[in-house]
């Protein structure tokens, strides 16, 4: 009787020794795969931090004297709106009053525009012909055409063409076109560096701006009626529905005022200022 007593006690000595082991790397496999998903789902971008992106408020809408507004930068020292049109003016807008000044004028559709941060030198994307101007600073009088998007020109893009520009850095801009949704980087010498489209998200790049402090591109797209941010190499990031815009072909990022603004060519041209957390 004692031996067969004994004997079961082994056994179950046994049998519970063998169950808890079974258990042990069952357990562990699921905590790591659970602590592996969790990293994962935080990761947020190819480095593997977590990125925080900006919250898009309420709007106001305004009017403004620019007809056909495709383009919006700031000014050099962030206290104006620089503007362009498709009938080929440049203008300084106001942020406060929206008071429109006529800063240059030129028979071309201007429908895109941006600063170079070192030089104050503006660059202007011009649509039919498929080319960049550069305006000289201080005065913004002397242009010359720097750009010529040789692949836009030969298939013919036409008025699908440049829409979009954005300086980067290192004398590299980006040149955005309605057709395909096509990116490009060129140097500003006019030597093409890389191209990618951004179709994958958009329709279109009705308007493009760089956001050094993201190191993000923000593209608005008026077909889509969105506007969105991606990487530098085309990752689309977030997305912001704008679907009351009639017809958004600019953005601009003023982090100083903690917005981003909108231009909508339409026959009554407006600007939108969304409040932003950034």
């Amino acid at each position: 009787m004692k031996l067969v007593f004994n004997f079961c006690l082994v056994m179950m000595l046994l049998a519970s020794a063998c169950s808890t082991n079974d258990a042990i790397p069952e357990f562990e496999d699921k905590v790591a795969a659970e602590e592996k998903e969790e990293v994962g789902n935080e990761e947020g971008n190819d480095q593997g931090t977590t990125v925080k992106m900006p919250v898009m408020g309420s709007y106001k809408r305004y009017s403004v004297n620019v007809e056909e507004i495709s383009g919006i930068c700031l000014n050099k020292d962030k206290t104006a709106l620089l503007a362009c049109g498709d009938q080929g003016v440049l203008k300084e807008i106001d942020p406060t009053t929206m008071v429109a000044t006529t800063i240059w004028t030129r028979d071309a559709d201007m429908e895109a525009i941006t600063l170079d941060p070192r030089t104050n030198d503006l660059y202007i994307g011009i649509e039919y012909s498929q080319k960049v101007y550069k305006l000289a600073a201080p005065d913004y009088q002397k242009h010359s055409s720097i750009i010529y998007v040789q692949e836009a020109i030969e298939e013919g893009y036409n008025n699908s063409g440049v829409e979009g520009i954005a300086y980067w850095k290192d004398d590299l801009v980006f040149v955005g076109t309605q057709w395909g949704a096509n990116l490009w980087v060129y140097k500003l010498d006019g030597t093409k560096v890389s191209k990618i489209s951004l179709s994958g998200f958009a329709d279109e790049i009705a308007g493009l701006d760089y956001d050094p402090v993201g190191d993000w591109l923000w593209v608005v797209d008026s077909n889509y009626k969105k506007f969105y941010i991606c990487t530098t190499a085309g990752k689309l990031l977030a997305t912001y529905d704008v679907s009351f815009i009639s017809n958004a072909e600019s953005i601009c990022v003023d982090r100083d005022r903690n917005c981003v603004w909108i231009g909508s060519d339409e026959s009554s041209p407006k600007i939108y200022k969304f409040e932003f957390q950034f």
